[in-house]
């Protein structure tokens, strides 16, 4: 008769049952996060991709608030057209290939101190108002955004190959 070792088998167990939550947990975030994804598309009517010099370097009437995106008022975008380097509306292929990135993706908003945003993606809604955005910096992988895009706004970080597919031709130059 075999003699089988309680503790190593519970040991095994307990491996075989982490797995499984891990796995079971990936699973339910990944699931949610596709449905706060689909759910911010089907109000998407519009989306417009902006680069722009890095707001630190813009005067200081236009940034008066340097920590808080101020360029947006009332649904409306408000900003001074000297700063834009590149601004492209997304046809509907585009929007279909941002919106699977979108949810393909593992969150990377493991920024560093500085924030220096020169992008941002702006969703408009049928009223062709914007009702939400995210803005990122690639340079220390920061992102902000509004309050109904903060559950993937991580996201866009892994997005910067996909812009330069879409048109986006402005990095990481100065004024």
């Amino acid at each position: 008769m075999k003699v089988i070792n309680t503790k190593v088998l519970l040991n095994n167990l307990l491996e075989i049952y982490s797995l499984l939550f891990v796995l079971f947990l990936t699973n339910s975030c990944s699931t949610t996060l596709r449905k706060e994804i689909n759910s911010a598309f089907e109000k998407t009517k519009r989306i417009e991709i902006l680069a722009y010099i890095d707001r630190n370097q813009w005067d200081e009437e236009d940034n008066s608030n340097y920590s808080k995106l101020n360029y947006i008022k009332n649904g409306n975008l408000e900003i001074n057209k000297k700063y834009l380097k590149n601004r492209i509306i997304l046809n509907e292929e585009q929007i279909e290939i941002l919106k699977k990135r979108l949810s393909k993706c593992e969150i990377e908003n493991w920024g560093a101190k500085c924030y220096n945003p020169r992008h941002a993606i702006l969703f408009y809604d049928k009223n062709d108002k914007i009702y939400g955005y995210i803005e990122m910096c690639f340079d220390c992988n920061g992102s902000e955004s509004s309050e109904n895009f903060k559950a993937f706004s991580g996201c866009a970080l892994g997005l910067k190959e996909t812009l330069k597919e879409f048109g986006i031709t402005y990095f990481n130059e100065g004024k």
